[in-house]
Order: C-alpha cells, then sequence, then structure tokens
C-alpha cells in the first residue's frame, strides 16, 4: 500500500511539474503569427513607437479617414498604430508617374528633407513598398484593396511632416529618438549603427 501511495505521489507530481513547465510553450503554439509578429516589435522598438498611436484626421478625406480607420485596425494587429503614424518616411502624393520629379521637386525646395535621415525619408515609392511588405508577412490580414487604402492614407498623412510643420515634425522625432535612447539604449545603438532611426 505504501509503495501504490507513493507512486500516486510522485505521479501526480510528475504531472504537476510538466504541466508547469511546459504551459508556456504550449501558450506559444496557441499564438497566431500575428501576435508573434506583434510580439517581435515590441521586443525591438522604433523611435516611432514612442509617440502617439492616434491623430485627428477629422479634416482628411473621407476616404483618407477610411484608410486610417483600416490602419488602426489591420496593422495594429503586428504592432502598434504608432509605428506607421509617428515614421520617417514621406511619399510624394502625386500621381505614381510623377513621384520621381516630386522628389527631386523637394530636393531643391526643401533640401531640409534630405539632411536629416532620422527626421525624414523621402522617397518615390517608399509607402507603397512597406505596405506590400506588410502585406507579405505571415498571419496579416490586410486584403489587397485594404493595403491600397492604406496605403494612399500614409501618402497622404505625409503632408504634415513637411512644408510649414517641417520644424514641429523634425523636434517631434528628436523627442521620439531621445526615448529610445533614455529607456532602451541598446536598440537606440543598432539602430544609429545601421542608419535607421
Amino acid at each position: 500500500m505504501k509503495l501504490s501511495r507513493l507512486a500516486s505521489i510522485v505521479l501526480v507530481s510528475t504531472f504537476a511539474f510538466a504541466a508547469v513547465t511546459l504551459a508556456p510553450y504550449a501558450e506559444d503554439k496557441k499564438k497566431t503569427a500575428a501576435e508573434l509578429e506583434k510580439e517581435k516589435a515590441l521586443q525591438n522598438p522604433y523611435p516611432n513607437d514612442f509617440g502617439p498611436d492616434t491623430i485627428d484626421v477629422s479634416a482628411y478625406p473621407k476616404n483618407h479617414q477610411d484608410g486610417y480607420k483600416l490602419l488602426k485596425v489591420r496593422c495594429a494587429q503586428c504592432h502598434s498604430a504608432a509605428r506607421p503614424l509617428n515614421s520617417r518616411f514621406v511619399e510624394p502624393d502625386v500621381a505614381k508617374d510623377k513621384k520621381e520629379a516630386a522628389v527631386a521637386d523637394l530636393k531643391k525646395s526643401q533640401p531640409d528633407l534630405f539632411k536629416d535621415g532620422s527626421s525624414w525619408q523621402v522617397e518615390a515609392s517608399i509607402w507603397e513598398r512597406y505596405v506590400k511588405r506588410m502585406m507579405a508577412k505571415p498571419g496579416c490580414k490586410i486584403e489587397k484593396a485594404e493595403g491600397k487604402k492604406i496605403w494612399e492614407f500614409l501618402v497622404y498623412d505625409g503632408k504634415r511632416k513637411i512644408g510649414a510643420n517641417a520644424a514641429k515634425w523634425k523636434a517631434h522625432r528628436q523627442k521620439l529618438i531621445d526615448e529610445l535612447k533614455t529607456k532602451k539604449p541598446e536598440r537606440h545603438k543598432e539602430l544609429a549603427d545601421q542608419k535607421d532611426l
């Protein structure tokens, strides 16, 4: 009798130990690809992530308000909406075949946009490229038409980063970079070394 009681205790203890020890692995198996992407994003922040995750789009055209709403739901599956909303990326809001010329015009009219890579990264199709890249990630549930609306919103939204708003935007970006440096110095150094702040 004592042996079977001891065997029962050992058996129950073994199952309890296994359940506690293996629980985190079981949880990982239950996580979706989007949840795993979000964990990765949280562990590897950008300055953008320290900014607001909402903006006032009430004065934006209706189609861009719709793109913003999609961004808040779809993009936020894998990272905070703050990441694209506080990004340094600017893509000219002109027809696709005129984007390169628009970038060239900005180089002449607003040369400061091209001196500081941590405040602005102006390219002809940068948002288009990034939205497509995000859509290709595992677990991304953005349909092609939704991706287009998000891309169009991000292009339009770039207007608040340049022109008369450039100095305000530069100060905003510097504040975010400083916050990353204070809170995550190793990540700041990594991004600075890669020229990816």
